[in-house]
């Protein structure tokens, strides 16, 4: 911009010296209409400006897969009589797991009087919750001589997820006839728990009559029988360890974790996934995974507080967490399970399982 004001400027003194020296009202006339147009675009690029009003749209994606293109949509809006031919958004993407920024401009264009949506696509090599930060945008005349600046504080995130595995898991009997004294119920199926009720339904061929329910059935003039609820099992966790060595390593680790996760829920192993959230002071979070939506809600927390940490603090989480209720606790990591696991391995009433970023052709039994 800069550039332009120079050469504009050298324009002006080219045709005032060719007024000085040809005796003609020409020259003059044209350097008259080159400063009032300076001054005319100067004022033009305030009024351009203030017209100009950009946001965030709810469509922008919220959840895409490793290396897939992401969508984030900025609405913008033209609330002036004259169309703005230049604008440039400064864009700042930011992965919150690696901590590394990336910087983009995006040149726009608006008609008078309308709204648009223009959208701008991203790709992460690595999971991790993607923070894109539009910070400022530049409204340029239309010789873009002058320029305003708008400061903006529009953010938007996306959650990458880890790419997915196709692991062989086999649940052990074991595991599926734990009884884990849970407080918690399925409240999608039925089960045969006295203590608590699932649901009341009709009367159906084959239902015992020991559940009928007989004053409501007495009320409705119909049997009405008692669905008993199916406790939700603890008998499986996931302790993450966090020791990771750089992004490569984070990345194999969490899709570890994505994958087992997915493959539990695939046979209707519900489950609880642990890991430390901070250090100072240590403080975990658990997070219960019963559906897909519950899992996508789990690592988009995951992928934001899971920070390299260099203890696994599997002790202090311990004595944090009292009695688990957990058969079989897995510890997905990516250090050395004969070096680096002895915290984790020490003898207690659960059995544990480590289970390596390099055990993805394996089967996994839990």
């Amino acid at each position: 911009m800069a550039g332009r004001k120079l050469i504009y400027l050298l324009l002006m003194a080219i045709t005032a010296y060719i007024g000085l020296m040809y005796d003609s009202t020409v020259p003059g006339m044209v350097l008259a209409f080159e400063l009032l147009l300076f001054i005319l675009l100067f004022i033009l690029s305030f009024f351009l400006a203030s017209g100009v009003e950009i946001h965030t749209d709810s469509a922008s994606d919220g959840v895409v897969e490793t290396g897939d293109k992401a969508k984030i949509l900025f609405t913008v809006t033209n609330n002036g009589v004259l169309p703005v031919s230049s604008m440039h958004l400064h864009v700042i993407v930011r992965n919150r797991l690696e901590d590394e920024e990336e910087e983009y401009e995006m040149n726009l264009r608006i008609p008078s009087g309308s709204t648009v949506r223009v959208p701008f696509t991203f790709s992460s090599s690595y999971c991790g919750v993607v923070r894109v930060n539009a910070d400022r945008l530049k409204v340029y005349d239309y010789l873009r001589l002058f320029s305003r600046k708008k400061k903006l504080h529009l953010t938007k995130e996306c959650v990458i997820m880890p790419r997915l595995h196709e692991l062989q898991v086999a649940i052990s009997e074991d595991c599926l006839n734990y009884d884990s004294d849970s407080d918690e119920y399925d409240k999608n199926r039925p089960g045969d728990d006295p203590s608590e009720i699932f649901r009341m339904r009709e009367y159906r061929r084959g239902d015992k009559m020991s559940r009928v329910n007989w004053k409501m059935s007495a009320r409705l003039d119909t049997l009405m029988i008692k669905e008993l609820s199916r406790p939700v099992s603890n008998a499986v966790g996931i302790y993450l360890d966090l020791r990771y060595g750089g992004i490569e390593e984070a990345q194999a680790v969490f899709e570890l974790c994505y994958s087992l996760s997915m493959a539990l829920l695939a046979q209707e192993c519900y489950h609880r996934i642990f890991w430390c959230k901070h250090a100072d002071p240590v403080a975990f979070e658990t997070v219960s995974v019963r559906s897909a939506e519950d899992l996508t809600e789990a690592m988009a927390k995951l992928l934001t507080s899971g920070k390299r940490e260099q203890h696994l603090y599997w002790d202090i989480f311990r004595q944090a967490s009292g009695r688990l209720n957990v058969h079989r606790m897995i510890c997905v990591t990516g250090m050395d399970p004969d070096e680096d696991m002895a915290e984790f391995l020490e003898p207690d009433d659960m059995v544990k399982t480590v289970l390596t970023i390099n055990d993805l052709q394996d089967l996994i039994v839990i």
